[in-house]
């Protein structure tokens, strides 16, 4: 079978597979859906097809088995007229507060990304910033990984996010999902007049949440020193009582100590503890105020919050980077990244592909891979997608 032929079945496949999906999905869309421009990429396409405008969602999957997308979004803002192709003429009513935290971005996660440029045809590996193969003239593709354990740091921060938007922010309605990719959105559905707060206001919201660097400066310069206070001063040690920044402090602070009567004085369950026990508790916080600022400070990407015209991944929709769910987290304790929650296949399906290009050692969900360029494998949809989808392989048949 030619190779040309051979991507016109893969793309077959997998359009059908998509299609068979949307066809039953269980999108997660907003209850004012009439209101938010419907943005997609087509399957087999490089452009988005954006201001499309639905009445109700059963209308928006007639669309979407016909139009299969290979991205599938809705504007985080609301209009009056999301249809209109003219963005100052569609009437913007108010936006929801967008969060977006990427694993690859993630400080500690920068170093353990796996990223590079690669010829599909012939698996040349650029040494350097080339964008084209020398040998075969194609465009190189980007290949990028990263590994469960930087997925599961993301999804810790998202838990802080969501104490932070509910218990210093007081929003409750919002949802949580899985991006389908290398991190989690957070959609928080502000009611009347939030929604209308400008992207200045969001600005400061993002500057609270990742923290400045005039404030990580601010808090080293008040607890870094605390030892040298006056023992009158002890009541300042910051406690989940008092709310905002202290309160984000406070919950650093309790995972560091052990001591009951410490963490009861944290809690705000008691109003005093021993002097001695309050110098133990000030030398913790100054020794590790820069664990603590570090811990505090969310990764988010600031653009997407700041944006109120920003388009959303449907949650539940299908991630085109890997072939993967973008599932909703139903309850943010209960998140588990497995191949079950992402895969949209029956689980007897196997998937026989060949490898394009030699691969480092990765580990994709739980399953470790020592890939080289002509290996052939067979795998659970999940894993094959994965790499299909990141351009390192090519389907050969489906079992």
């Amino acid at each position: 079978m030619s190779q040309r032929r051979g991507k016109e079945k893969e793309l077959d496949f997998f359009k059908e597979k998509f299609k068979e999906y949307y066809r039953n999905a269980s999108l997660e869309l907003p209850q004012d859906i009439s209101l938010r421009e419907i943005a997609l990429q087509p399957f087999d396409a490089d452009y988005y097809v954006r201001h499309l405008s639905f009445d109700s969602p059963t209308q928006l999957i007639s669309y979407i088995t016909v139009n299969i997308p290979r991205h599938l979004y809705y504007s985080s803002a609301k209009y009056s007229f999301p249809g209109n192709n003219n963005m100052s003429e569609k009437g913007w009513i108010g936006s929801d507060l967008v969060f977006d935290i990427d694993a690859n971005e993630i400080p500690e996660c920068k170093n353990n990304v796996i990223e590079f440029r690669f010829c599909p045809s012939c698996g040349y590996i650029a040494k350097s910033d080339e964008k084209e193969c020398p040998y075969c003239h194609l465009e190189l593709k980007k290949f990028e990984h990263v590994d469960k354990t930087c997925i599961e740091k993301a999804y810790s921060y998202l838990i802080s996010l969501i104490d932070i938007i509910e218990n210093d922010f007081g929003f409750t309605n919002y949802k949580a999902s899985f991006s389908g990719n290398r991190g989690f959105h957070l959609i928080v559905e502000l009611p009347q007049p939030f929604d209308k707060i400008d992207s200045e206001t969001r600005r400061e919201i993002v500057s609270y949440i990742t923290l400045s660097d005039f404030d990580k400066k601010y808090i080293r310069n008040m607890y870094v020193h605390y030892k040298e206070k006056e023992k009158g001063q002890g009541y300042l040690v910051p406690r989940i009582v008092d709310g905002g920044l202290r309160r984000r402090i406070a919950l650093s602070l309790l995972k560091r100590v052990s001591d009951p009567d410490v963490k009861s004085f944290l809690m705000g369950y008691t109003e005093k503890i021993e002097y001695v026990k309050m110098l133990q508790l000030v030398e913790v916080l100054s020794n590790q105020i820069d664990d603590i600022v570090n811990e505090l400070s969310i990764p988010i990407d600031s653009k997407v919050t700041i944006d109120t015209t920003h388009l959303v991944r449907i949650p539940n929709s299908i991630n085109g980077k890997t072939g993967w769910k973008a599932f909703i987290i139903k309850d943010i304790a209960e998140f588990e990244l497995n191949a079950h929650n992402v895969s949209i296949s029956n689980v007897n399906e196997l998937l026989k592909i060949r490898i394009v290009v030699d691969l480092p050692s990765i580990k994709i969900i739980d399953r470790e891979f020592n890939l080289k360029r002509g290996d052939i494998i067979v795998a659970e949809y999940a894993y094959a997608s994965y790499l299909i989808f990141k351009g390192v392989a090519n389907l050969i048949s489906v079992r």
